[in-house]
């Protein structure tokens, strides 16, 4: 084949890029009732490991849009969106601010369904522990919480979603057995209002914890019955995602098979420490804490870095040092957070790879980089920016 030709078809594969279909669907956030289908522009939606994604969007308000009535069906704080992309729900979450856009015009912000935890609290005592109860049936008919850390998130998304108004049709059965096998002792005071997310975030986080989120998407077809929506709180143990010799994910800079536009892999020695404290709940010498070294580093020569946490709420030693336990092997190198900008295209393709998923990296030999460079990072963040024709993904990610 001439160089001519070759060129020719790389340009017709490039013209030949797939095109995506994007549908977006705001429902009451309640009873997930579809309100209206409204078109938008400059959608960027993420999604995040342990924590909440986010969309932003721009509505237009025209001749072809007002009947729709994108002021009801847009309401903060009121109402749902679904993106769609190919027949495909890719994200879901909760419109929280609208303000207007411009000219005939407003843009509107909205969040994963686990922010409507953000928005919830414990208002009496949780626990596992009865002698600090004054009804200690289990929940949602007391107060006391089972002792498995998955079961002790469902207690806390079940409590909030028998109170009047507090669920928004998020299915907690996922979290029912089996247990992780993991027990916790927890204590959440009514009195201090603690924060669910925050409360189940904490929880996550600590030494052999779990990973969780919300999964959105659509039914299968059964019985000829149209597919419908579905919220799920889920979790994974001991971690969400494929390591990288089970992915088989590997994104590369250069050369024919290139998937990687742009990147930025920065180090970052300001957020390690060799010394952890972790504070909890209580005053003066009261207060609840562990502090944790990293034995190893510091006998190999590296200085001592203190870091100093506060969870709010723990009152239990075996969870803070946990805790403690898991923000030292977080720091204990120089922190990573590599950025790259890849073809939602290109191989590995959007909607193959999932927030937690580890993959291979590849730099090739550069002008910034003279020898490459490689290594297997965890992605923790994932970002479309919605487009018909070819799109941009930006993927956030860790050491492993």
């Amino acid at each position: 084949m001439t160089e001519m030709a070759f060129a020719s078809l790389l340009a017709a594969g490039a013209q030949g890029s797939p095109e995506h279909t994007y549908t977006y669907l705001f429902c009451d956030l309640m009873t997930d009732t579809v309100l209206a289908e409204l078109p938008l522009s400059g959608v960027t939606y993420s999604t995040a490991l342990n924590g909440i994604g986010t969309l932003t969007a721009t509505i237009p308000y025209t001749d072809e849009t007002i009947p729709l009535d994108p002021e009801t069906a847009t309401t903060p704080g009121r109402t749902a969106v679904y993106v769609d992309r190919d027949g495909v729900i890719v994200w879901g979450g909760i419109v929280w601010t609208r303000q207007p856009g411009g000219q005939s015009s407003k843009q509107i912000q909205a969040a994963e369904f686990l922010s409507y935890y953000q928005h919830r609290h414990v208002k009496v005592t949780l626990s596992t522990d009865t002698s600090l109860l004054t009804n200690p049936a289990l929940v949602p008919d007391g107060q006391q919480l089972y002792a498995d850390q998955k079961y002790i998130m469902w207690s806390l998304l079940t409590y909030a979603n028998v109170q009047a108004g507090g669920n928004p049709k998020i299915n907690v059965d996922t979290l029912t057995a089996p247990p992780h096998g993991v027990t916790r002792q927890a204590t959440y005071f009514g009195f201090e209002r603690p924060e669910i997310y925050k409360a189940i975030s904490e929880l996550a986080a600590a030494d052999n914890g779990f990973d969780f989120g919300i999964d959105v998407g659509w039914t299968a077809t059964t019985n000829n019955n149209p597919p419908t929506r579905y919220r799920r709180a889920r979790t994974w143990y001991p971690r969400r995602g494929r390591a990288v010799d089970e992915s088989g994910l590997v994104f590369v800079k250069g050369g024919q098979g290139s998937s990687i536009l742009s990147y930025d892999w920065p180090e970052d020695g300001t957020a390690a420490a060799t010394e952890v404290s972790a504070l909890g709940a209580g005053t003066g010498e009261a207060k609840v804490s562990a502090v944790v070294q990293d034995a190893d580093r510091l006998a190999s020569g590296w200085p001592l870095l203190e870091s100093v946490s506060t969870y709010e709420g723990v009152i239990d030693q075996a969870q803070i040092t946990g805790l403690a336990n898991a923000e030292l092997t977080a720091r204990g190198q120089a922190q990573m957070q590599p950025t790259f900008e890849v073809s939602a295209d290109a191989d590995p393709a959007f909607g193959s790879y999932s927030v937690g998923d580890e993959a291979l990296f590849i730099i090739d030999p550069e002008p910034l980089c003279p020898a490459g460079r490689q290594g297997a990072l965890r992605i923790v963040r994932i970002e479309n920016t919605a487009a018909a024709g070819p799109e941009r993904v930006r993927l956030t990610c860790v050491a492993v």
